[in-house]
């Protein structure tokens, strides 16, 4: 038994220069500060950062979410940073990156928030079943506020240009069940201009399923 060598190697690739910190092991809630580096950050959020629109909470504009959202599509996903950002979290979770959405990149200025909510909203029979963990990346420095404070946990986790903050979303015993204790919320920014990345992880094969039209609904109606 046991991991060797070989196995580890894409690991310690993908880390880099990462500082990791363990803020809770039940359930999983990790940061590695240093994840990207300022040109890296840099790069995700001029690829990413065109077309920006009003975030949406569940299926339209709500007062509890005040953010734009921009998302990660056609040209953007062929950058090289965007790429090997995605790869080192493939190796780091050992989630194929076919099961990520696709990179949702946030603006909140100041005054704009995230109110407390989960991330896992879908359907255990959807055809890429549950969001399994949630990789969170800050793209840019903030005067003061914006952090992700996780309230039944005791943790708030600050902004930091290039830390990536991961968490799960699912139970370790049982992955079709949600686990309510990661409900978070992005503080209100006080001082400058937050930037940052959401990267969703699933179950299940997304981004084809999603381009053939498939949506967040249930598949099968007798198992939700």
């Amino acid at each position: 038994g046991g991991v060797g060598e070989a196995e580890l190697e894409p690991i310690r690739a993908a880390l880099g220069n990462s500082t990791v910190h363990v803020h809770s092991t039940d359930p999983w809630v990790i940061t590695l500060d240093d994840f990207l580096s300022d040109a890296d950050a840099d790069a995700v959020l001029s690829a990413g950062g065109v077309d920006w629109a009003r975030s949406l909470a569940g299926d339209g504009e709500q007062a509890v979410r005040t953010s734009s959202t921009a998302w990660c599509r056609s040209t953007c996903l062929q950058d090289t940073t965007v790429r090997h950002v995605q790869e080192r979290v493939e190796h780091l979770t050992g989630v194929p990156t076919e099961n990520a959405e696709f990179m949702q990149v946030l603006r909140y200025e100041p005054g704009q928030f995230y109110r407390v909510h989960h991330d896992q909203n879908s359907p255990r029979a959807s055809a890429w079943g549950p969001r399994l963990y949630t990789f969170y990346m800050y793209l840019s420095e903030v005067d003061a506020g914006g952090g992700t404070r996780f309230p039944r946990l005791n943790i708030t986790v600050e902004p930091r240009k290039g830390r990536a903050l991961l968490w799960t979303s699912v139970l370790d015993e049982d992955p079709f069940e949600r686990d309510d204790r990661t409900d978070h919320e992005a503080l209100e920014v006080e001082r400058g201009v937050k930037y940052g990345a959401n990267y969703w992880l699933h179950m299940y094969p997304f981004r084809q399923l999603s381009t053939l039209g498939c949506d967040n609904a249930p598949y099968v109606t007798n198992w939700y």
